[in-house]
């Protein structure tokens, strides 16, 4: 049985930026620290990108935080492809997909050097994944706002290979999933046969600015790491906006995953848009063309009595430290012992290979 882990990271380092157009270089993102004992804690470093901190999003892995994850630096900035597959060897992952940390926020407001700072995470991933000799794949990422960059970028990057979907966000900036400015691009996308990529995050200006304006209220420590309830929300969003649009039908090959967000919000929400939109084939779509990450702590035995196991993927968040991160994930679904081997078998092997174009 291949195991596919549908939703692993990077932790980007300096050399992400190697591949940066050179009109770019004097905005190229660098990284400044802060004392350990302000407001900041252990997550005492950030990035500098288009004249601001970025508190929200990806931290540099030069913060103490990083080396409490339980992964080696070489291993999150994928630097050392080695230590990377040993420690998926160790989990008893074969494959795995890996997603930004920096895109979880926004990375630049200048569009031109958002799409610059894309191209070369893009060219730095597809490089580090060919080392891997087909064990790692990227969601690779593009500038949603301007449709016509998006569209050469993703051309770009298929020629280039290893990639296998497109991180996108519940909002991209501030326009829903269903603003037909984005047609252009899921065009390319079911052309291409690369699956959007739904996934934690939020580049909205308005609510990462509230998310930055506050300490959280456990430690007082900046940033506000608890984003999640944000990125959940904005991610359930997506993907009421997306399905309740004509974007399937117009587009009837595209393939779409939802991820880090659980799945026992799926049969209520399936439910409600089956029941607000006439001729919804949502269900229909789950396990054919749409595809969601579970997390452990989900009750499976009720999500897939509900709607079954065609459509549930797997995913360990790793090298993340955060409460979504589970390493040995066929390991950890045999012990819950409430799924049967075939159940399990669809979960971290079929169904990935379905969504992902491997």
């Amino acid at each position: 049985m291949l195991v596919i882990d549908g939703d692993a990271h990077v932790e980007e380092g300096l050399e992400t930026w190697s591949y940066l157009d050179p009109a770019f270089h004097r905005q190229r993102p660098f990284t400044v620290q802060f004392p350990e004992d302000t407001i900041f804690g252990a997550h005492n470093a950030a990035w500098v990108i288009d004249y601001k901190l970025r508190l929200y999003g990806g931290t540099p892995t030069i913060m103490k935080r990083s080396s409490q994850k339980g992964a080696t630096i070489g291993s999150q900035e994928l630097t050392d492809i080695e230590e990377r597959v040993a420690a998926m060897a160790e989990a008893g992952v074969d494959k795995q997909v890996v997603f930004p940390t920096i895109w979880q926020g926004p990375v630049a407001e200048n569009v031109e050097l958002e799409a610059a700072l894309a191209s070369s995470w893009n060219t730095y991933m597809a490089t580090q994944c060919a080392k891997s000799e087909g064990r790692l794949y990227y969601a690779c990422v593009i500038p949603y706002r301007r449709p016509d960059l998006a569209v050469a970028e993703l051309r770009r990057v298929k020629q280039m290979g290893c990639a296998v979907g497109i991180y996108t966000h519940g909002m991209e900036w501030d326009m829903p999933l269903s603003n037909p400015g984005f047609w252009p691009i899921y065009e390319e996308a079911e052309r291409l046969e690369l699956p959007l990529l739904i996934h934690t995050g939020v580049t909205s200006p308005a609510i990462t600015s509230l998310l930055s304006s506050y300490p959280r209220p456990d430690t007082q420590q900046f940033p506000q790491t608890n984003p999640y309830a944000a990125g959940i929300g904005t991610v359930l969003y997506g993907f009421t906006q997306f399905m309740g649009s004509s974007a399937m039908e117009d587009f009837p090959k595209l393939r779409a995953g939802i991820l880090e967000v659980g799945c026992e919000w799926a049969p209520r929400l399936v439910k409600e848009l089956q029941a607000r939109r006439s001729g919804s084939h949502v269900q229909d779509w789950l396990g054919d063309r749409v595809f969601v990450a579970c997390a452990m702590s989900d009750d499976l035995s009720h999500v897939t009595d509900r709607l079954g196991d065609d459509w549930l993927i797997t995913a360990s968040d790793y090298p993340h430290g955060d409460a979504f991160r589970e390493d040995h994930l066929t390991e950890e679904l045999h012990k819950r012992g409430d799924l049967s081997e075939n159940t399990i078998e669809k979960i971290v092997s079929d169904n990935p290979q379905r969504l992902f174009p491997l």
